[in-house]
């Protein structure tokens, strides 16, 4: 049953000591102190720094002049929407941004859930905290919209849950902007949609009654679904995976 948890906050938020600090580290000789790292997308590269200030992650924008400048415009927008989630639990804190366009946040140690699903020890509880933080979030006026990657879901110390990668989260829009607005709308949805998978590991059919009462799903993920089902059937795909579960008579 979904836990009915109040939006919580902590007292985070940005620090602008913290980032000047990690600044000036960076400036007295970033390639000696080396950064690890962790992603590389086309638009931003992600990397993480051990400083003296604390351990940060650090978004760079990255290729060509035109896709630098669209990289940079997507951090200052994901920039906002940190801004307007500070303080709330289970969201990284951020720092600000460098001169350079790179966005600074702080780094959680832990592992995503994509790796960490199937040995959580108190999963009940994870998937509390996480509704928890879903609904801080949309408090705030930001809808996430990528929670169906579970890469964007952090399992952080004490299996506290962590949302990262806010790069195409919706911001709620004023009403004279009505298509923002259903957008936004709609990407709401999708968190508490993914939320439902996540919990039932796709397992629909198990929903108990208040779950089912957030799973709605949206016309375009309808679309996507009768779209991957099609597919399914003209590559055969279920049925190799039936063949490749059965076990080896002849072993």
């Amino acid at each position: 049953m979904a836990a009915e948890i109040a939006p919580g906050k902590v007292e985070r938020q940005e620090m602008p000591g913290d980032l000047e600090a990690f600044r000036d580290w960076l400036a007295a000789g970033p390639t000696k102190r080396g950064g690890h790292a962790l992603r590389r997308g086309y638009q931003a590269g992600i990397e993480v720094f051990h400083s003296p200030a604390g351990s940060y992650v650090v978004k760079s924008p990255r290729g060509f002049y035109l896709w630098r400048r669209i990289g940079r415009a997507s951090l200052r927008r994901e920039h906002q929407a940190y801004v307007n989630l500070t303080g709330i639990r289970g969201v990284p804190r951020c720092l600000g941004m460098l001169e350079d366009g790179a966005l600074v946040l702080e780094y959680i140690e832990g592992d995503t859930l994509r790796k960490r699903e199937h040995t959580l020890q108190h999963r009940d509880a994870f998937f509390e905290q996480l509704l928890a933080t879903i609904r801080s979030l949309h408090a705030a006026g930001v809808a996430h919209g990528d929670l169906k990657r579970k890469d964007n879901i952090l399992v952080g110390p004490g299996e506290q849950p962590y949302l990262v990668d806010f790069g195409v989260a919706s911001i709620e829009a004023r009403r004279h902007y009505p298509w923002s607005s259903a957008v936004y709308r709609w990407m709401r949805q999708y968190d508490y949609n993914a939320w439902v998978k996540h919990k039932y590991r796709r397992q629909l059919s198990k929903l108990d009654e208040a779950d089912a009462a957030l799973y709605r799903p949206t016309w375009p993920e309808q679309v996507a679904r009768i779209i991957r089902v099609i597919w399914q059937k003209l590559t055969f795909r279920r049925l190799r995976k039936r063949q490749l579960a059965k076990p080896d008579i002849d072993a």
